[in-house]
């Protein structure tokens, strides 16, 4: 569940702040990227506001402002700051005045790199900020890190200095908020994993399972859930086999662990390229599929794209897809998944 955004809007109350502003930044080699925005209190919609971090943050390869985002100075990670960005024609005598916005002090930033840190603030910040009514606000923020990887930037914005409690009530929310992130970051790439697991299945080719202790198909490819139609008790009978140390007939089986979660397992049907090149030429003598239509229909099975299917033939594309309007007509199916279903579901 997201509660970062139900975070932001309660910062924005018990701060006593007039925005508050939550985001990662996901470190590319080429570029950074915007990995998840949550804002309270701004003018502009959620997009808007996303739209314009995105272009101030994929500008920008070298570290920008107070911190480097690719690995942020121990002095910063986790710790609360309250400074006030200089804008265009800001005299830094006047941030100087007030200790509390003088986060460089606090930092042991020398002297002499204080005149090129403002340069930067101001060449990377100060348009940005004058365009969104921030330019002479005070922010009050921390980088919440996992070691020195940057989970999230969490800062709150308003136009007087944040009270001594109010910073106080933001130190003891670190590592709350630090957990939530670190959770978060977790689902993404959980999230990502998954997507990755259900393409590797589609490119095995051939029908493949995730399976859990219990025999139950928790996911199948397009090829499995055909083979399924007529074969679903073989999958838990196939395991209690492998369980028990016997040998398998028709799938073989590895272990899937994930701290956590209960035990789950890989299963592939073994022997298949075999029969589905029987299969294959099979269902091309049925349908009346040419030679090279029924090479094109074996690349489809294994889960190719049209484009690679063209490379693999040394044909344009624009053949390939002739041949799969005849193969699919032929056939009688309208889609792809349907055809690989009825490939794997002839005798």
């Amino acid at each position: 569940m997201d509660v970062l955004p139900a975070l932001v809007d309660s910062l924005r109350e018990m701060l006593h702040a007039e925005r508050v502003l939550a985001y990662g930044v996901d470190i590319g080699p080429e570029r950074y990227q915007v990995s998840f925005l949550h804002i309270s209190g701004f003018p502009m919609t959620l997009e808007e506001r996303l739209e314009g971090l995105k272009g101030l943050v994929s500008a920008r390869r070298d570290p920008w402002g107070y911190f480097n985002p690719a690995c942020p100075e121990p002095s910063q990670r986790n710790r609360v700051l309250q400074f006030q960005v200089p804008g265009r024609d800001t005299p830094v005598e006047l941030l100087l005045q007030e200790e509390r916005l003088a986060p460089w002090k606090k930092l042991g930033i020398a002297t002499e790199e204080l005149a090129r840190m403002h340069d930067q603030v101001r060449a990377v910040m100060g348009d940005f900020l004058r365009v969104i009514g921030m330019e002479q606000m005070v922010f009050l923020r921390v980088l919440v890190c996992d070691g020195p990887a940057l989970l999230g930037w969490v800062g709150a914005m308003r136009s007087a200095p944040f009270e001594a409690r109010e910073v106080s009530l933001m130190r003891e929310l670190i590592p709350s908020i630090q957990r939530r992130m670190k959770v978060e970051s977790r689902l993404r790439e959980a999230g990502m994993l998954s997507a990755a697991l259900e393409g590797a299945l589609e490119a095995i080719g051939q029908p493949a399972f995730v399976v859990s202790a219990t025999g139950r198909v928790a996911h199948a490819n397009h090829a499995g859930r055909a083979w399924l139609g007529q074969n679903a008790e073989l999958v838990a009978e196939a395991l209690r086999k492998y369980l028990r140390g016997e040998p398998g007939e028709q799938l073989s089986f590895m272990p899937l662990r994930l701290a956590g979660v209960p035990p789950h397992y890989l299963a592939v049907i073994q022997g298949e390229p075999a029969q589905s090149f029987a299969r294959m030429h099979s269902v091309s003598a049925s349908w009346g599929l040419t030679a090279r239509e029924t090479e094109v229909l074996g690349r489809l099975v294994r889960g190719e794209s049209n484009k690679a299917i063209a490379l693999h033939l040394g044909c344009a594309e624009r053949t390939v897809e002739v041949h799969v309007t005849r193969i699919l007509a032929k056939a009688q199916v309208e889609s792809r998944s349907a055809l690989i279903a009825r490939c794997f579901l002839a005798s």
